[in-house]
């Protein structure tokens, strides 16, 4: 179906421009070198509250809400949800915009996103900024290896369960349990736990993730900056230390006293490492 012009409401802070058929939105705040910013599953423009203020003092900042996610509320219905789309339409928003070379930031999801760009567009890239970035790589099946692929297989499955039971809110709160710990959940406002139900079908769509190969990420010729929460699962710290030996990647920042949701949970530490790492490139 066409989707431009966009069928559901802009809020009045939010731009959009058509990129490959779709009215993706986005905020343009600050002046500087422009530093895209790249959501989750689950998530959308709407989770950076406490890095907008800061990053656009140094940046122009194109905080983007990514094919799907709020402010279009998606029923999970179409063949356009895919990690290569996402990569794909962020390519076109950069060249749009004729922003040249980007800080690309992407957490969680978003990261996986933000290193199909890379493989994709290299030419794109000024600096790529992974916070837990989920990736899928070839790793040997160690004990540690295979529980912490099983981690992430268990989680969405069984999300996917609970929805299926008609369970949503259920099946979320155990969700961010697994994922960010007991109690972060419930330290969310009414209105953030609201964000984060809108987008349940981004989290519940199955997408494979895209298989990384050892030489790509060798391939990448621009800086990198890895983050990880020191309470985030298993699995991030697993995939952060392959991609770091494979691609030859500098030792990443641990964000202290927070888990995945690191730039809510700790966005002091987090906003100063990301604009130290910008500021020397």
């Amino acid at each position: 179906m066409p989707y431009v012009p966009p069928k559901w409401s802009i809020p009045p802070d939010v731009k959009w421009i058509e990129v490959n058929g779709y009215p993706m939105a986005y905020q343009d705040r600050g002046a500087g070198s422009p530093l895209v910013l790249i959501h989750g599953s689950f998530c959308d423009y709407r989770i950076w509250p406490d890095q907008l203020g800061p990053f656009s003092k140094q940046h122009r900042v194109l905080n983007v809400s990514l094919r799907h996610y709020f402010p279009e509320v998606w029923d999970g219905v179409g063949n356009d949800f895919s990690f290569a789309q996402h990569a794909d339409d962020l390519a076109a928003f950069v060249q749009k915009l004729t922003l040249g070379p980007v800080h690309l930031l992407g957490v969680s999801r978003g990261g996986t996103v933000a290193i199909e760009v890379a493989k994709k567009y290299p030419n794109a890239i000024r600096t790529l900024i992974l916070a837990d970035a989920g990736v899928r790589l070839e790793l040997s099946e160690t004990e540690e290896n295979l529980k912490a692929t099983a981690f992430r297989q268990s989680l969405f499955d069984d999300l996917r369960k609970d929805v299926a039971k008609g369970d949503v809110e259920g099946g979320t709160v155990r969700f961010m349990f697994r994922l960010n710990g007991p109690g972060w959940w419930e330290s969310l406002s009414a209105e953030r736990q609201k964000e984060f139900l809108q987008n349940i079908w981004t989290a519940i769509v199955d997408c494979p993730q895209p298989l990384t190969k050892d030489e790509e990420l060798r391939k990448f010729n621009f800086p990198v900056l890895m983050l990880n929460g020191e309470k985030s699962p298993l699995l991030n710290g697993v995939l952060i230390s392959e991609m770091r030996k494979r691609g030859n990647f500098g030792p990443p920042v641990i964000i202290r006293r927070a888990g995945h949701g690191m730039n809510l949970q700790n966005p002091k530490d987090f906003n100063e490492a990301i604009l130290k790492f910008t500021s020397q490139h």
